[in-house]
């Protein structure tokens, strides 16, 4: 029994060992492949890369792999997308994706394939560039913080009789002095109506269409969406607002507001800025939209 035990350990033993040995040595097997650049065809788009038609890569790789991991390590070495590729042996056979390397026919270590290119032309739209706006106001963006505001209870409290003449006198004086030409005077007056107390949202977007005409900018803004706080629903101040936002360069928040406005309250005044600001917006979007296929193409072939 002894002897038996002995000799059954190191028969079955030596059989683990050499099964063991056989795995190791099928898992690092490799192949070299060699690939021939046939055809290589970018669409047009320039790539930083070493290699061209004609040339042949080796590809160190496992039997077993297929031919889509084969076109991920060519990818990355002729920076052709997988899509892109086609993989045919010498005969013209073209091998499908999932098919093993060691099941491809006419293909062994050391075997030759060859690599078809052909990346689609990308059809660009011709986009004219920007035109400059000249109608910017420089600085419109640094102006000062804007005029004072009630704060807090102030913006909603009931006026008394007193305090509604005041303010009406008050509203009356600045409308006089801006006939006058008197911007200056016009808006401290202005605002002390509004310093009142519950200010109508017509009274805050009369102030920021003066801030406007003094071409303080952000101050404008700033009093148009004050008044949109007050009624959501207020032309005036969209218009102010998309009018000024124009000026600063938000092309896209001038849009929405003129938009706003138009659909609200309809002024012919703005139609000429609002066609303006949607050519641009549009133009704007364009470009940026073939700047980002041009990434995607670019990054395609990394």
């Amino acid at each position: 029994e002894v002897l038996w035990s002995v000799i059954h350990g190191v028969v079955f033993g030596s059989s683990r060992r050499l099964r063991s040995a056989h795995s190791i040595g099928a898992m690092a097997e490799q192949w070299v492949v060699k690939v021939k650049i046939e055809t290589l065809d970018r669409g047009g788009v320039k790539v930083k890369n070493m290699w061209d038609a004609g040339q042949v890569v080796s590809v160190q790789i496992e039997p077993h792999a297929t031919i889509n991991m084969l076109k991920q390590r060519i990818a990355l070495l002729v920076s052709a997308h997988t899509k892109h590729q086609r993989i045919t042996n010498e005969a013209g056979l073209e091998f499908g994706d999932i098919t093993k390397l060691a099941d491809c026919e006419g293909l062994e270590n050391n075997g030759t394939v060859l690599l078809h290119v052909e990346q689609p032309k990308v059809e660009e739209k011709v986009i004219e560039p920007l035109s400059d706006d000249e109608e910017i106001w420089a600085g419109a963006a640094d102006d000062d913080a804007g005029e004072p505001m009630p704060e807090g209870e102030a913006m909603n409290k009931e006026l008394t009789d007193e305090q509604m003449d005041l303010r009406n006198r008050l509203q009356g004086e600045s409308a006089e002095l801006l006939e006058d030409g008197d911007k200056a005077a016009a808006l401290a007056k202005l605002t002390e109506a509004i310093m009142v107390g519950a200010p109508t949202a017509m009274m805050i977007s009369k102030r920021a269409e003066l801030l406007m005409k003094m071409k303080k900018a952000k101050a404008a803004a700033k009093d148009a969406t004050a008044a949109l706080a007050v009624n959501p629903d207020s032309g005036k101040a969209y218009r102010v607002r998309g009018r000024v936002r124009r000026y600063m360069g938000d092309y896209g928040g001038a849009k929405e507001d003129l938009d706003s406005a138009q659909k609200i309250d309809f002024d012919d005044s703005v139609s000429d800025m609002h066609a303006y600001l949607t050519k641009r917006v549009a133009k704007i979007t364009a470009l940026a939209g073939l700047e980002e296929k041009r990434a995607q193409v670019e990054a395609d072939m990394c």
